[in-house]
């Protein structure tokens, strides 16, 4: 790069430059400005502006530390100018130069609310003035006693070209006129308190809302969304009990992700309509539901994920559309009819071995949990589900209790009593190999070293341990 003759990345396009740099990290991006002249005005005209307050070195020691404490910090207080610096010098030039900003990003970690919420309003208005198309600014509190004191200034709200919002850990309150908000697509709350008021004025106003996400927002007892014929994709995800209940009507919606409090922990009321697009849906924690009524509601579904739905007993799905499907921890899981021709995947994990009855030519992909089995009901239980479900492309088996196993590749010759009406578990199971162990921080023994783990099973830690295990189940 030194050599201005073998130089030709530097002779592109400036445009082309900015979109090199822009899969860069901010810090690389910034050490370019080095290389040469033509490379410093590259970064000084870089339209993607990328502040984080953990990179100057203000929250080393911030964590478990009260804001008064750290105001009397000489060390923060410094490394806290620099940042503050560091951000109004490049928004001031980018506007004194008249450059518009594609993407404004500031990270703070330690809101002063005595000195830096002017200076927020400040950096926002400036982005907002120069035409800034991505926002994403968040506020992630790395001291113990953080409240929401900082609220988003309301010239938020006639950012024209803003396409993409991202906000987290402030206040968006409902502004006293119409938003302008004529580019949006794309708005992701995380940590944010917001009133069910606001979500409706945002939802009948951004016209061109594509693509909403809350996570973990505050303030909402009631979520109703409606109004937004453009939405495609859906994300509400919430482990407060505060949420009482979500009502969803949204015609155009492709992509659904709910999750919510484990029973018993104040999981809402869900009420959906009917989605006519929805071609992917992700539950977790959701109850109160009956399976026929819900999936009846998403003709088009072709992606269906559930996990720890508890409410969900019997699960019948009958598709030519569905190719994936994963049902993971729902415990009162009881039978499966699924009719589903054009299924590429299955994952089917953790669950009760239900009663099963399958029309589809994909491999499933298996995990189970194994507690302490002295009676050997748990493996005849196994043993019924293996004769029902043909095509098990992976199998794994999580055992709580390795003794079984020690006693069984110690003595394989041995035989575990089986009663008069009863053959035990180890009376089908044939053979079983060691083919590879890996200890839980990452060390793996070769071929070598399996043999000598049969006299040292006491004494070796816990890790991952794959077997092959054969078995015969053509006895009665």
């Amino acid at each position: 790069m030194m050599d201005e003759t073998m130089d030709r990345i530097s002779d592109l396009p400036t445009f082309i430059i900015h979109h090199i740099m822009s899969f860069l990290p901010a810090k690389e991006a910034a050490r370019a400005s080095i290389l040469s002249k033509r490379w410093e005005k590259f970064h000084s005209s870089f339209p993607i502006l990328d502040f984080d307050q953990h990179n100057f070195g203000c929250l080393a020691d911030a964590s478990g530390h009260t804001l008064n404490a750290l105001r009397e910090n000489r060390e923060f207080r410094t490394s806290l100018a620099r940042f503050i610096d560091a951000v109004d010098l490049s928004l001031s030039r980018f506007c004194n130069l008249k450059f518009s900003v594609q993407k404004l990003r500031i990270v703070i970690g330690v809101l002063d609310p005595e000195h830096l919420p002017p200076l927020l309003d400040k950096w926002i208005a400036l982005a907002i003035e120069n035409g800034v198309k991505e926002l994403d600014f968040q506020i992630l509190p790395d001291i113990k006693d953080y409240v929401h004191t900082y609220t988003l200034p309301q010239t938020v709200f006639s950012a024209n070209f803003l396409t993409h919002l991202r906000l987290a850990g402030c206040k968006l309150e409902q502004p006293c006129y119409a938003m302008c908000f004529l580019s949006l697509k794309k708005l992701h709350l995380y940590g944010v308190y917001i009133t069910e008021q606001m979500v409706q004025k945002l939802l009948h106003e951004c016209h061109f809302l594509e693509d909403l996400n809350f996570f973990e927002c505050l303030g909402l007892k009631l979520l109703c969304i409606s109004g937004a014929h453009k939405l495609k994709i859906l994300t509400i995800e919430t482990l407060s009990s505060e949420l009482k209940g979500v009502k969803i009507v949204a015609s155009s919606l492709q992509q659904l992700t709910l999750q919510f409090p484990f029973e018993g922990q104040g999981t809402p009321v869900v009420d959906i309509a009917v989605c006519p697009n929805l071609k992917k849906f992700r539950a977790f924690n959701l109850l109160g539901q009956e399976f026929c009524t819900l999936i009846s509601k998403f003709p088009l579904l072709e992606d269906l994920s559930l996990f720890a739905c508890s409410s969900f007993e019997r699960i019948t799905i009958s598709s030519y559309q569905l190719k994936h499907l994963s049902l993971v921890h729902c415990a009162s899981l009881k039978a499966i009819n699924i009719d589903a021709p054009n299924l590429l995947s299955c994952n089917f994990w953790y669950n009760p071995f239900p009663i099963i009855s399958i029309n589809s030519q994909c491999s499933w992909n298996i995990h189970f949990n194994c507690q302490d089995d002295h009676d050997g009901g748990w493996f005849l239980n196994f043993k019924d589900f293996l004769r029902i479900s043909k095509k098990i492309e992976e199998l794994s088996i999580d055992f709580l209790s390795n003794q079984w196993l020690y006693d069984y590749l110690r003595n394989p010759a041995k035989k575990c009593c089986c009663s008069d009406h009863t053959k035990s578990w180890w009376h089908y199971l044939k053979d079983a190999k060691i083919e590879s162990f890996k200890l839980i921080h990452g060390q793996k023994f070769n071929a070598d070293e399996l043999h000598q783990l049969i006299d040292e099973w006491p004494q070796v830690p816990d890790g991952d341990l794959q077997l092959h295990l054969d078995w015969c189940f053509n006895d009665q």
